[in-house]
């Protein structure tokens, strides 16, 4: 994978209940491999697309004693500090969940909350090799989204003040919607990494917050795997713009988008 630029998503990760599980069900969900990294980094779980060098996608670890699993993978994103990072994001509203901290010398991470409450990871890369193996590409992390009950591009200014981003309304986008959609990138160059939409029906009810998807060849087969594998689908299959999209969770309740192309051929 190409280097990660600065303000782009460079990992995404969980807490788990039941690491055995969760691991198993990845593992026979997506084909990864998986690397558990032992006792002394909490057996922190690597995901990997497997080959002569597997390429890391996505990580979970045990959930410390006290914390709940997570519901949906903690995205993070790339920053040049971490530390100053965390003293602009506090400037801007957010608030500090963890960290900052170092880990095996390979990065320093925080954990915070934007003003909506919504989770996120700041990572600064003190190894170049830290992060994403992969991206957009078959079982491979390829989309952040983010539901927001108002309009996205005001969601997003929080963001767009604290990492850079272009946030743009997609050429696609009804000119007459008061709510349009917001298109993400980074501002100093990189490819459109994801997006912001408004929340509609029973996401109303359902706090701002960042959710992942895979990119799979059928999204229909995907969910009906997850079942065989001990996990649920938490959103059943569904059109969407050019895509046919689902959500299925891992047995400790972790929920993970997925999507395929809706044409075949």
């Amino acid at each position: 994978m190409a280097d990660i630029a600065l303000g782009a998503p460079i990992w995404a990760d969980s807490l788990t209940s039941d690491l055995r599980a969760d691991t198993a069900f990845f593992e026979g969900l997506f084909g990864w491999s998986s690397e558990d990294a032992g006792e002394e980094f909490g057996n922190y779980t690597t995901f990997s697309l497997p080959g002569a060098e597997p390429r890391p996608v996505m990580g979970i670890m045990p959930a410390p004693p006290g914390m709940a699993p997570s519901k949906t993978l903690h995205l993070q994103f790339k920053v040049g500090s971490c530390d100053a990072s965390v003293g602009e994001a506090r400037r801007l509203g957010a608030s500090l969940d963890a960290g900052p901290e170092d880990v095996g010398g390979m990065l320093r991470f925080a954990m915070l909350s934007d003003p909506n409450g919504a989770s996120f990871g700041v990572v600064e890369a003190l190894d170049p090799a830290t992060g994403f193996g992969a991206w957009g590409e078959p079982n491979a992390i390829a989309w952040a989204e983010y539901h927001f009950d108002g309009v996205p591009a005001e969601a997003m200014r929080f963001y767009q003040e604290l990492l850079g981003w272009n946030v743009d309304v997609p050429p696609w986008e009804d000119p007459a919607n008061p709510r349009p959609y917001a298109s993400l990138s980074p501002g100093g160059g990189g490819a459109e990494f994801g997006g912001c939409h408004a929340a509609e029906s029973f996401e109303k009810g359902i706090p701002s917050q960042w959710s992942v998807m895979v990119a799979v060849g059928d999204a229909d087969a995907v969910a009906a795997r997850a079942r065989d594998l001990g996990g649920t689908v938490a959103a059943e299959p569904m059109d969407v713009p050019g895509l046919r999209i689902a959500g299925v969770a891992a047995p400790s309740g972790t929920v993970v988008g997925v999507h395929s192309p809706r044409e075949w051929g």
